[in-house]
C-alpha cells in the first residue's frame, strides 16, 4: 500500500528568540514493514542539518535559529510503501536491548487502577495471547475524547479521568505490559484511515515477545498494526518519543504550536 503524508508543524513566537535549537526525528523508520519512496524535511527559517542515526534507528536532524520572531514552519512530507506483517516489526536495525524498555517512566508508573486492570487477564495460553488480552483491556479502560488530556497526562491520570486520546491508550497498554514483565514502548507515527479524516499524528505501543520480536498493538483501534500504519519514532513514553524537541535561550515570551497533517492513499 502507498501512503502520502504531509506533516506541517508551525511555531509562533511573540518576541525575539535569541537562540532556538531543535532536534528533529521526523524521518520514517527504515524496516521491511515500510519502504521510503521519497521523504523530505524542510524549514522556512534557520539551518537544518543531518546529525546521526541514533541507537534506536532514528535519523536525527538539528535545526538552529538566531534572533527569530513570528512564525517558523517545519514541513515533513513524502510517500511510503507499506506491508502487513501482522504487527511484527521486521528488518529494523537498532542497538538497544529490548529489556531496556521494561522500566517505568513518570507517565507509565503503575497505580492501583493499573493493578486492578491487570486482574482482568484470563489464563493466557502464551505471551501472544497475553498481549492481545492486554490490548483489549486497555482499549476498554477509557473512552476516546479529544482535548481531554495533555502531553503530560500519565496512564494513571487518564484512568482516573476515564477518557483520553491515542497517547493515553498507548500509555495504559505500555504500563500494563511492563507490570506483567514485558518490555513495551511508545510509538509515534501516522495512520491512514479511509473512513476518517485524520488531522494529526497517531500513537500506539510495541511489546517485545520472545521469538517474534517487537509487535505493534493499537488499543485505540483494538488491533495490531498493519499496512495502514507508518512508524516514525519510539521511546519510553510520549515525551521520550517526541519527534521535535527544542531549547530556547534567554526567551521570556509565549510560544504557540499548531500541527496540520494530511494522509492519503497513494
Amino acid at each position: 500500500m502507498r501512503i502520502k503524508i504531509l506533516h506541517k508543524t508551525t511555531y509562533l513566537y511573540n518576541k525575539n528568540v535569541p537562540r532556538l535549537s531543535q532536534s528533529l526525528r521526523l524521518y520514517p523508520t527504515a524496516c521491511k514493514n515500510q519502504s521510503i519512496i521519497n521523504w523530505s524535511i524542510n524549514v522556512d527559517r534557520g539551518k537544518i542539518k543531518y546529525l546521526y542515526m541514533d541507537s534506536l534507528g532514528h535519523r536525527t536532524y538539528s535545526l538552529t535559529n538566531k534572533n527569530i520572531e513570528g512564525e517558523l514552519n517545519i514541513i515533513a512530507k513524502g510517500e511510503i510503501e507499506t506491508k502487513d506483517f501482522s504487527g511484527i516489526l521486521k528488518g529494523h536495525n537498532e542497538k538497544v536491548s529490548p529489556h531496556c524498555f521494561i522500566r517505568y517512566s513518570d507517565l507509565t508508573n503503575p497505580s492501583n487502577k493499573i493493578i486492578t486492570l491487570s486482574k482482568k487477564i484470563s489464563d493466557p495460553k502464551d505471551h501472544v495471547s497475553l498481549c492481545h488480552q492486554l490490548n483489549q483491556i486497555s482499549a476498554k479502560s477509557i473512552k476516546y475524547q479529544t482535548d481531554s488530556t495533555s502531553i503530560y497526562t500519565s496512564a494513571s491520570e487518564s484512568l482516573e479521568k476515564g477518557r483520553g486520546v491515542c497517547q493515553d491508550f498507548a500509555h495504559i497498554l505500555i504500563t500494563l505490559a511492563r507490570y506483567c514483565g514485558m518490555p513495551a514502548r511508545y510509538i509515534n507515527g501516522f495512520l491512514y484511515d479511509k473512513n476518517n479524516s485524520i488531522t494529526s499524528s497517531h500513537a500506539w505501543a510495541e511489546i517485545f515477545i520472545e521469538h517474534l520480536g517487537w509487535v505493534g498493538f493499537d488499543p485505540t483501534y483494538h488491533k495490531c498494526t498493519d499496512q495502514n500504519y507508518v512508524r516514525v519514532c519510539a521511546g519510553f513514553d510520549s515525551l521520550d518519543a517526541s519527534t521535535i524537541r527544542g531549547t530556547k535561550t534567554n526567551y521570556d515570551g509565549d510560544e504557540e504550536l499548531m500541527v496540520d497533517v494530511s494522509i492519503t492513499e497513494g
